[in-house]
């Protein structure tokens, strides 16, 4: 596929079924989405972590999931001597007639509503995990030529139980205008005809709600409602509905939370006579709130000790014990790894520099020219370059900042491809044997992250660095290889400041006390969810107290016990 710009790239790329991204535009989108996470959240030294450990390539895939259909797979080892078996998240085309009897109902309520459908073609693709899904493009070209599309609809569909997961009504051809300004009471009841048809007798579990602002669209707006699941009055976390209109006052999408349509029998909820004791999530708490150094300011260099929640919010209401879920499920490290820091510097100012750091790296740069990248300035950071070669469909990048290599890339089509090879533990040593000579010399120890983040035979393996036997958010480390090879084909460095200091950590109150701060702000409340094993989302519920964690707003000061907000 081929575009002039970005604007005509977006607007092409839903119809496209050879959508690749140009590769600065790949690379500029990671770091305007870091940008704005951290300006939208005020939480500098924690998003920075989080959002550091997507690839390149994942930063694209979740920017534009339903277009591409693909999605980094997450790996948790809990023992790094374990074999990485990757799963593959790729979407897989099959034909039509494949389809479960499930989605094959839905699809025929589907043309009742629009019949054009029934004729379109269709390029359907299923996604194994976290659940079974079918994507379903519909198309109808207008001329010989392929070149004009009269209609194209794109649908999502549970492969097991047919549930209506996604809707994009992109052009429909012979809707009518419904007149007259949008009201929320018409929206609301365009929707409920909508889904009723999709639901049934289930439509009495689902109830319209606000629409949250970070769901894409103005709590005030009319165009677009939320349905939310309940269950016994308590919440089903996942299970939900929002449905936007288009200019004709038509459908014109639907999309769901990850786990909806899991399991709609309300038989197999737990049932509630009475609410467990917080006690047991209260307690269970306190396993989560993680303590870390956090540096003060944006020009100072005085680290702080924090206690932050570092979960998925969900703490099951028997046990207290954490529950993981499809959406962000908290961060876990090895333990300390000592490293032999050897405080190496590589700087480059000019395009010759940049193939001479490149060579600094250990890559061999014959054959390969080196240019500035045309990435826009506005998407660059404070004094960030970026240089780019390309030789055949291996293409090589560097980054600098204040003339200082921060990073590099390198890309060719054969990493997309494959499985891992080699052991976590195999990955691990030799992301440390080429990270110790660039790491400043006031490194003594990393921890290596856990969650392990695997595309095709890429595979990132994130450290953190460790001082006074507590992680230093801030300061981290990212290390990408060839999951068959053990090449190392891009890694990202942060250095410490020419001066800092770190709050003595003997001198910290509990974990305990700090998680009874903390529910002070943010109280627990009851949900029912659907978690995650293995990659999977199970069918059986579980009531969990939640947490909140995405509108949490402060940390615990370590020292004081204070709550401390982030406004």
């Amino acid at each position: 596929m081929n575009t002039p710009n970005d604007e005509q790239f977006f607007a092409t790329l839903p119809r496209s079924k050879d959508a690749e991204p140009r590769n600065e535009f790949v690379e500029a989108l990671e770091a305007k989405l870091v940008q704005r996470a951290r300006a939208k959240m005020n939480r500098p030294n924690r998003v920075g972590i989080k959002l550091a450990t997507w690839t390149v390539s994942a930063a694209t895939v979740a920017a534009a999931v339903w277009m591409m259909g693909v999605t980094p797979e997450l790996f948790t080892q809990s023992r790094f001597e374990s074999q990485l078996v990757p799963r593959s998240f790729l979407s897989t085309e099959i034909k039509e007639g494949e389809l479960s009897q499930a989605a094959i109902r839905t699809l025929e309520k589907l043309y009742e509503k629009y019949p054009p459908f029934r004729e379109a073609e269709k390029s359907v693709s299923v996604t194994k995990a976290p659940r079974e899904v079918y994507n379903i493009d519909f198309r109808t070209f207008s001329n010989k030529e392929r070149t004009e599309v009269s209609l194209y609809a794109r649908v999502k569909l549970d492969a097991k139980s047919g549930a209506l997961l996604g809707f994009d009504a992109e052009k429909i051809p012979g809707q009518e205008k419904i007149e007259g300004a949008p009201s929320k009471e018409r929206t609301e009841q365009q929707a409920k005809a909508f889904m009723e048809s999709f639901l049934g007798k289930n439509m009495a579990q689902y109830r319209f709600e606000p629409l949250d602002t970070q769901e894409g669209a103005d709590a005030v707006s009319h165009d677009a409602v939320r349905l939310q699941r309940y269950v016994n009055d308590v919440q089903v976390e996942g299970d939900s509905y929002v449905i936007g209109m288009n200019d004709m006052g038509q459908i014109g999408y639907i999309n769901s939370g990850d786990t909806t349509g899991v399991n709609l029998d309300i038989g197999q909820f737990q049932a509630i006579d009475e609410l467990p004791s917080l006690k047991k999530a209260e307690s269970g708490l306190a396993e989560v709130m993680q303590l870390t150094y956090q540096r003060v300011g944006k020009k100072d260099v005085d680290y702080v000790l924090r206690y932050e929640e570092n979960f998925s919010g969900y703490l099951d209401a028997q046990t207290g014990k954490e529950v993981k879920t499809t959406l962000w499920g908290g961060e876990s490290f090895s333990d300390s790894i000592a490293v032999k820091s050897g405080g190496k510097k590589a700087m480059a100012a000019s395009v010759k520099e940049a193939a001479a750091t490149m060579e600094f790296f250990g890559q061999k740069v014959e054959g390969y020219a080196f240019t500035g990248s045309n990435v826009p300035a506005y998407m660059m950071g404070d004094n960030e370059r970026e240089y780019v070669a390309k030789k055949g469909q291996r293409i090589m990048q560097l980054t600098t900042v204040d003339s200082r290599a921060t990073a590099f890339k390198i890309s060719y089509p054969e990493l997309r491809e494959g499985d891992t090879t080699l052991t976590v533990a195999e990955l691990q040593e030799r992301a440390i044997l080429f990270l110790e000579p660039y790491l400043d010399t006031r490194v003594k120890s990393v921890r290596m992250q856990e969650q392990i983040y695997v595309m095709g035979r890429q595979v990132e393996l994130n450290f953190v660095r460790e001082v006074n036997g507590v992680l230093v958010r801030d300061q981290y480390y990212k290390v990408t290889l060839d999951g068959q090879t053990g090449e190392i084909i891009g890694i990202n460095l942060t250095f410490p400041h020419e001066q800092e200091s770190f709050a003595d950590a003997s001198k910290v109150i509990s974990a305990e006390e700090a998680s009874q701060v903390y529910l002070q702000h943010n109280p627990l409340s009851a949900r029912y969810l659907f978690p995650l094993e293995n990659n999977r989302i199970q069918e059986q519920p579980v009531l969990v107290y939640s947490a909140e964690i995405l509108k949490s707003n402060g940390d615990v000061d370590a020292i004081t016990g204070e709550w401390l907000s982030y406004e």
